[in-house]
């Protein structure tokens, strides 16, 4: 950590943000509308860019003025992890003067998608001072695994930029087509986002109608060296011209105006932290059939969505390390039942009026969540938490010790991290050589 005077000053009111802020994933969305959402209030902070890996860095540029301005402000009194806790300890490096520790209050925003937490989070997450739970099913895995914690519900909010327009011409859709539409990032697990689920509902909604497509949208589907067996699983199991997996590479306003294409988006997940997609869909004033399990209850209700039933069910499949037995123990997720989604397809493909009011009253629910969120709320919640912490020199005290404790505990992972990024840089120049 750093002893700079910036350290051993009383520091500021404000926030330390470290996150994926130029990233095209989602933890990189949520920490960029928290970015813009302080901005806006004109909450002093400072931004930190954090590397997700995999050459992700550097594909949004809409902070980076921003960012590069926050390099020469000092520290403020906060540190803000938009960060899963299993990551954040690496920023955590005593040989590295990034992250100041001493006399800062320290925040964590974590997103997880199943109901119990994973034992690594355990640690980092018990020696924050607030966590701020993006959902209310997210707040719930937290305070049962622990009860001690001081947690705050923070609702997400997306905001739709500026010109995103419906072109079907763009993506070859047909123009008299109803489109349904289900998108998913390789790196959050294709098992959990369930697509399997969709194409099955559409095939039973659809047997020979011709005049409706499933478009199946695959994010970040460069960097999985199993993304050309899942292509062909996904073809083999819709054996089916009508429906369409787009897999090239698309920015985020790319992605939007997709939806905006679509008469329907789909997500059939067996569990969400968040549900980034659906809330997307719903400010573009698109209605959606999801299951109706998890994050996404904070803000799809009978009255805006069509909501699937389900079954919980273990997880005993992942493409993902995260959710496996060796990482996350035993989980359960949900199994949403395919043939009531194929009874919501069917229902909203015949019904052109029924599509038009679910999407206005889904616009209606994005539109008070994004008002809510844009005026800064949480910043008010967070400063009384910080004016406790600060007048409380036990407290102080405590923060501190905890976060020696996590330094220690974890530089030995960051030492082998170092170690083995080495390795793979060496071996690439070798290569490179040969």
């Amino acid at each position: 950590m750093d002893n700079d005077s910036a350290a051993s000053e009383a520091p500021q009111f404000g926030f330390n943000l470290y996150g994926y802020l130029t990233s095209n994933i989602g933890l990189g969305v949520a920490g960029r509308n928290t970015a813009e959402m302080l901005l806006h209030n004109g909450t002093p902070v400072r931004l930190n860019d954090v590397s997700a890996g995999r050459g992700m860095q550097g594909k949004e540029r809409s902070l980076v003025e921003e960012i590069e301005r926050s390099r020469g402000l000092a520290p403020y009194a906060m540190n803000l992890f938009h960060l899963n806790p299993d990551q954040m300890v690496y920023l955590l490096n005593p040989l590295s003067s990034r992250v100041t520790v001493r006399d800062r209050m320290q925040i964590c925003v974590p997103f997880w998608e199943l109901s119990r937490l994973p034992p690594a989070w355990h640690r980092p997450l018990a020696a924050m001072d607030l966590i701020l739970a993006p959902t209310r099913y997210i707040e719930s895995t937290i305070l049962s695994d622990c009860p001690d914690a001081r947690v705050l519900h923070y609702p997400q909010a997306v905001h739709i930029p500026a010109g995103i327009a419906a072109d079907r011409t763009a993506f070859g859709l047909p123009e008299d087509a109803v489109i349904f539409v289900t998108s998913f990032d390789m790196r959050s697990d294709i098992e959990r986002k369930n697509p399997w689920a969709a194409v099955s509902a559409f095939r039973r909604a659809f047997p020979d109608r011709t005049d409706v497509r499933l478009i199946i949208k695959v994010n970040n589907a460069e960097y999985s060296s199993a993304f050309p067996a899942l292509v062909q699983r996904l073809n083999e199991a819709a054996s089916d011209s009508r429906v369409v997996v787009l897999d090239a590479p698309m920015g985020y306003t790319d992605v939007l105006s997709l939806y905006a294409s679509s008469d329907v988006l789909v997500s059939l997940h067996r569990a969400e932290g968040l549900g980034l997609s659906l809330l997307e869909a719903m400010a573009l004033g698109r209605p959606v059939i999801a299951t109706g399990f998890s994050g996404n209850m904070d803000f799809t209700t009978d009255d805006n969505s069509c909501l699937v039933g389900y079954e919980m069910t273990p997880v005993v499949a992942s493409t993902q390390y995260a959710y496996s037995k060796a990482f996350a123990g035993d989980q359960e997720w949900a199994e949403p039942d395919v043939d009531e989604a194929a009874a919501h397809m069917r229902r909203l493909a015949d019904d052109a009026g029924l599509r038009t009011s679910l999407g206005r009253r889904a616009a209606e629910t994005a539109d008070s969540i994004r008002d809510s969120y844009d005026r800064g709320l949480i910043v008010e919640d967070i400063h009384r938490e910080f004016e406790r912490w600060r007048q409380d020199p036990g407290r102080r005290a405590a923060s501190a010790a905890r976060m020696r404790d996590l330094e220690r505990r974890f530089f030995p992972l960051y030492g082998k991290r170092v170690i083995l990024a080495a390795l793979r840089r060496a071996k690439a120049l070798v290569s490179s050589r040969a």
